[in-house]
């Protein structure tokens, strides 16, 4: 059998202190620091330690081509060769590692720069709970994390002395600056209000419809939207996890952008919708019960079928989201409703729910929107009192 390796490996050497009886019998602390290598292939679902002789044997593999089983083995013992076989480290040609080898060429097809593909892989959660965590080890505080870490870097960089300045005249004041001045992240939404379905379809249009689309090759439509995006690609979608909308059953659905429409992917129950949103958005109570919550989710081959391993195209689609989720506060605002975005998501469990990938579409971030409740249980940071209490 031919073996070969995943298109994308990266090595870390990764060292952390462990206690040696040696050390200490010597008159030493008792600390010697202890060194592993691990090996972030993006098309695993998990980094794997290896051993130098395992490295060896990944390095006698050529970047593109393959080597036979027999060879390796004959050179670096067999037994070395079937475990990074069964790791997915090397890919074979057998139904047994058909899933490897298809999640590779997805990774492959997709056009990652590797350094980018190894952090999108590797920073998706799974199972977090932060309310849960929050519970058992108790809230981190502010004094706790300077405790910790010491005084935070300054609220604002300051680099000449105060009399070097150029003072500015004062800003000109509009309805945007009341606008931007009224948004805040909320954290109290009313757990038994409905989102009108008028305003839902405002902010879906808003945020993540087209406006307009020029054909600017034949067959090749580019879209106009309301907020900017890298090479105009748009690779944004948003996945919606409804749980109160008015006239829309709890369930799962994805936006078309161009027929401003819903399509259905699966109906919930309430109970189960409010059991993968609070799993969605890690535990976070607070964001939990928001009628409607959207998974902004890229489709990284668009983006990358231009910027081709480009080293700054994952940055582009991180850059993408912040500008919807900041179109997506101010129209919610503008609505009268509470509204949030969030990055701290179980990235798997989007996976799950929406059938993603992973590696050709990936979750971003979540945002979602309603009536904010009557009293606040949660703490909002608004240090110019405009949200309503």
């Amino acid at each position: 059998m031919q073996l070969r390796r995943p298109h994308v490996l990266l090595v870390e050497r990764r060292d952390a202190p462990a206690f040696s009886l040696a050390s200490l019998l010597a008159g030493g602390d008792g600390v010697v620091r202890e060194s592993r290598w691990l090996a972030l292939a993006p098309h695993l679902d998990a980094e794997v330690e290896v051993s130098l002789a395992e490295l060896a044997v990944l390095e006698a593999v050529p970047a593109e081509g393959s080597v036979a089983e027999a060879e390796l083995g004959a050179r670096f013992g067999a037994g070395t060769v079937a475990r990074l076989l069964a790791e997915g480290l090397l890919l074979g040609e057998g139904e047994a590692h058909a899933a490897a080898r298809a999640r590779d060429q997805r990774l492959r097809e997709t056009a990652w720069w590797a350094p980018a593909a190894v952090v999108q892989g590797f920073g998706r959660w799974d199972g977090v709970d932060v309310s849960g965590e929050e519970a058992r080890r108790g809230p981190r505080t502010l004094a706790g994390l300077i405790a910790a870490n010491g005084p935070p870097p300054p609220a604002a960089a300051s680099l000449c002395e105060a009399h070097e300045r150029l003072p500015l005249p004062p800003p000109a004041i509009s309805a945007l600056d009341e606008l931007l001045g009224a948004r805040a992240t909320c954290r109290n939404f009313d757990p038994d209000a409905t989102l009108p379905a008028r305003d839902l379809a405002t902010l879906l249009q808003r945020v993540f419809g087209a406006q307009g689309s020029e054909e600017p090759e034949p067959g090749v439509p580019m879209l106009k939207k309301h907020s900017p995006s890298g090479g105009g690609l748009h690779p944004v979608e948003a996945y919606l996890l409804l749980q109160r909308v008015e006239g829309v059953e709890p369930g799962l659905y994805h936006y078309h952008a161009t027929a401003h429409a819903l399509e259905p992917l699966r109906t919930l129950s309430r109970e189960a919708a409010a059991t993968h949103a609070r799993e969605l958005v890690a535990g976070q109570d607070w964001f939990a019960n928001a009628p409607a919550l959207v998974l902004m989710a890229a489709r990284f081959q668009r983006n990358f079928w231009k910027y081709r391993q480009h080293p700054k195209s994952w940055k582009v689609v991180q850059l993408d989201a912040g500008h919807l989720s900041q179109t997506w506060q101010l129209s919610a605002t503008e609505l009268g409703h509470g509204a949030f975005i969030t990055a701290a998501i179980n990235d798997r469990c989007a996976e799950r729910l929406f059938g993603l990938d992973g590696l050709a579409e990936g979750a971003i971030a979540v945002c979602g929107a309603g009536p904010r409740a009557a009293q606040r249980g949660h703490f909002e940071f608004d240090p110019r009192g405009r949200v309503p209490r």
